[in-house]
């Protein structure tokens, strides 16, 4: 199996490389890139907040690079116009918020809300570090039903699906159909040609769980999944900027990965096919990023607020145009799927309801035992 190429970056993929990467942390950024021709800028209204929230700060942790740009841009902006309050960011791998709220003093958090994955969400209950919130108070009838996936903490406000991207001229040259099943991975004119990610890249323990599922029936048969993914010969990325740069220097031609990292590729002037891939009887895999209330805030009116923008469809809208990643919003799904540059990720409520997910309980509590059997039989 080959493993890391050569870090060639070449010039129009340079701005891609420098939004939020998926890096060796469990939990990486995610990437992102302002998506090209769409107005971004929110509508400024009149504060419509208490008037005591006015000298007040809310502090607010999420993700580094171009992702917390777009917070900024969408929920942080919506904020501050509509409360008169001001928003503070510590930005970083939700891993390194984690460090910082478990070295806070008692009673004193270092922030008061933050955005996370749905595997990170799940270490956050078990240690205390996130409160319930009061899920009636929130626009859940505007989002997917999966959105909710669990009923007392915060619900998704964008969903990370899978999927598979190729370089087209590559595919007529070699007279190969597109790609439509995570099965079209094992032709043997694409071995050694296709990038996946390792262990340490957040998404891939649910990618070996969903291809268990689907090529031997049982979600927890993932060493057989990597061994009949070895026979394809991948090339295992560690990091996205290794992905661009393989697939700008045709290095490989198809590639497992996200729609963030598709969208960032081609709004560089990339041309790439992406499909949600056949998954047996499923379309393609699914897990979240969500928004929690910090156990021990001080200012839980104000985190309660930033909740419901959040969530909440301009937000998201606002969000999606900017960084070009799936709304959990109904509606706002529906309206990228007619945008010439996003319809490619839009789904319908029918296609999210046919996507693989794994209880996030099954795979923090496998990673282990799935890192040591990784190494043991893909790094060889």
């Amino acid at each position: 199996m080959q493993r890391r190429g050569s870090w060639r970056i070449a010039g129009p993929v340079a701005l891609a490389m420098l939004v939020g990467a998926c890096s060796g942390a469990a939990t990486p950024a995610p990437t992102t890139a302002p998506v090209t021709g769409a107005s971004t800028a929110p509508t400024v209204v009149p504060t419509i907040g208490p008037t005591s929230w006015t000298g007040r700060t809310l502090k607010v942790a999420s993700w580094g690079g171009d992702w917390g740009a777009g917070a900024k841009a969408s929920s942080g902006t919506l904020f501050e116009a509509q409360t008169g309050a001001k928003v503070e960011y510590s930005l970083g791998n939700p891993s390194d918020n984690i460090t910082k709220l478990l070295a806070a003093p008692a009673g004193d958090p270092p922030f008061d809300v933050m955005q996370v994955d749905s595997l990170t969400e799940l270490t956050m209950i078990q240690k205390g570090l996130i409160d319930k919130v009061d899920h009636t108070k929130l626009p859940l009838a505007d989002l997917f039903t999966q959105a909710e996936f669990t009923k007392d903490y915060g619900p998704a406000f964008t969903l990370v699906p899978v999927v598979i991207t190729w370089l087209p001229a590559k595919f007529k040259e070699l007279g190969l159909p597109d790609p439509t099943s995570f099965d079209d991975l094992l032709n043997p004119a694409l071995k050694g040609k296709i990038a996946y990610p390792g262990m340490a890249v957040g998404f891939s323990p649910l990618i070996i769980a969903g291809l268990a599922n689907a090529w031997f029936g049982d979600k927890a048969k993932v060493g057989d999944a990597m061994d009949k993914l070895k026979t394809a010969a991948p090339r295992i990325y560690a990091a996205t900027p290794e992905l661009t740069t393989w697939l700008t220097n045709k290095e490989v031609y198809v590639a497992v990965t996200h729609t963030a990292t598709v969208q960032a590729m081609k709004n560089q002037g990339f041309d790439l096919g992406m499909v949600y891939p056949k998954a047996g009887t499923f379309k393609s895999m699914v897990y979240w990023n969500t928004v929690e209330v910090i156990h021990g805030t001080k200012n839980a009116d104000m985190a309660s607020k930033w909740l419901q923008i959040n969530l909440g469809c301009d937000a998201q809208r606002l969000f999606g145009l900017r960084n070009g990643v799936l709304p959990t919003c109904k509606a706002v799904s529906a309206e990228f799927a007619t945008d010439p540059k996003l319809k490619t990720i839009s789904v319908t409520v029918e296609e999210m309801a046919a996507m693989y997910q794994v209880d996030p309980d099954f795979i923090n509590s496998n990673r282990e035992a799935w890192n040591a059997l990784w190494n043991q039989k893909m790094s060889n």
